[in-house]
């Protein structure tokens, strides 16, 4: 247990640092117990002012690695580990008891945000049946449909579904409302070529794939071993082997001129962040300054990201998104790579959503906070400059109407027409 203090310590060190979200953190640890892990980071997070004064006033370091024992000892009761630091507390808890009825009351101030479920229309063909399931298993009104994200349910905070047979079988998905607004923004037609840039933990692509009815093809992308190999799993566990591929690979290395991502239409690219947007983060931004470097060195890295999408030759449409609330990740990214790539701009999306993005030009962006009832988002959809018809004529043809779609049609390859300065397939209408 010693250890997995010491892991808590370290992972909120690096939250507080502004050098990784909770979630991220987390989930990449080494440590085993990563339910636990999360679990304990949380709620000394959540507690961590209070933890702070306490540690002052008796006598104590105010470490994360003594606030994570601080937390054990007086909100949960016990403490797990032995050592000097052991011994020390338990010398003072009289002292520490009546420091923590004099600070608890002060926590870190935290939206509670209600629970979202989702619907996985990959696994059952009639969701209306799983709803009248959800109005028998929680009468009285306890949930109510989303306006903005079809088949997506509002919960109370404090709702419960880890062990409710729907979602253990993979029927219902626990996702944050602000992270299915992208799937819902791209809005990939069926049969569409799809790729997902940043793919793990993978709620993202299983909503693409859901809103695709099954029909075209996935490609999810993740570069770190262990988080592809849980976005193999839940892939499986939520049915959607036929249309979902994940592939370990790292996004910048891919050649979009290549089977299969030379057919890609849609890109949705939802990079690292600063997490600055979560709650959970947001409980250590009061206390804390930002990391200028590091988030200097993620907008650096998403504009690239952001950049290398915008290469793949039949992409039509893209979605770039983050869970974070500054400028410098979100509106600033969007508009220097749109200044640098002329073929492509902001098309608004979700319309009556009425938080949007700073700037005029950037006013059909999507911005969310806490007050909206989600984490701090940003999402901005790009999508290519359609091309003025062209009327050819060739002998015995007729005459054609060439519109810039991403269907490359027989005629082309009849007439050998150019793909044109966009390498932008065409698609042909008799007029």
């Amino acid at each position: 247990m010693s250890q997995l203090y010491q892991e808590c310590g370290r992972i909120i060190t690096r939250v507080i640092a502004g050098t990784g979200s909770v979630k991220s953190l987390c989930l990449n640890s080494k440590n085993r117990a990563k339910k636990k892990l999360y679990a304990i980071v949380f709620n000394v997070l959540q507690n961590y002012q209070a933890l702070e004064k306490i540690a002052d006033e008796a006598g104590l370091e105010k470490t994360p690695f003594v606030c994570v024992h601080l937390y054990e000892l007086l909100f949960r009761g016990s403490l797990s580990t032995g050592g000097p630091l052991k011994s020390k507390l338990m010398s003072l808890k009289p002292r520490l008891l009546e420091l923590k009825k004099k600070h608890a009351s002060t926590p870190t101030k935290q939206a509670r945000l209600p629970l979202y479920v989702r619907i996985n229309s990959l696994k059952v063909p009639d969701p209306v049946s799983v709803v009248r399931q959800l109005q028998e298993d929680f009468p009285g009104g306890a949930f109510a449909g989303d306006p903005h994200v079809n088949f997506l349910f509002r919960f109370p905070a404090t709702t419960n579904f880890s062990e409710h047979p729907l979602y253990k079988n993979g029927t219902l998905i626990i996702q944050d409302k602000a992270s299915c607004l992208p799937a819902v923004a791209l809005s990939p037609p069926p049969g569409s070529v799809v790729l997902d840039a940043c793919s793990a933990p993978g709620n993202k692509t299983l909503h693409l794939a859901a809103l695709m009815k099954g029909s075209g093809r996935v490609l999810a992308i993740e570069r770190d071993r262990k988080r592809f190999n849980r976005l193999k799993g839940s892939v499986h566990r939520h049915g959607a082997d036929k249309v979902i591929t994940p592939i370990c690979s790292d996004f910048l290395k891919i050649d979009p001129t290549q089977p299969p991502y030379n057919t890609v239409t849609h890109i949705l690219l939802d990079p690292s962040c600063s997490g600055s947007g979560m709650v959970t983060e947001n409980l250590v931004t009061q206390f804390k300054p930002v990391n200028q470097n590091r988030l200097d060195e993620l907008a650096t890295l998403q504009r690239t990201l952001l950049s290398h999408a915008l290469t793949f030759p039949a992409l039509h449409r893209i979605v770039y998104s983050t869970c974070s609330l500054y400028e410098k990740e979100n509106e600033a990214v969007v508009r220097s790579t749109v200044e640098g790539n002329p073929d492509w701009e902001v098309v608004p999306v979700i319309p009556d959503w009425t938080r949007r993005g700073h700037g005029v030009d950037m006013s059909g962006c999507v911005r969310c906070l806490p007050e909206d009832n989600t984490n701090g988002f940003f999402l901005a959809c790009l999508q290519r400059k359609e091309k003025e018809p062209v009327v050819v004529d060739k002998s015995g043809a007729g005459k054609f109407k060439i519109q810039s779609v991403f269907v490359v049609g027989r005629l082309e390859r009849r007439f050998k027409l150019p793909r044109g300065p966009y390498k932008y397939p065409y698609k042909f209408i008799a007029i």
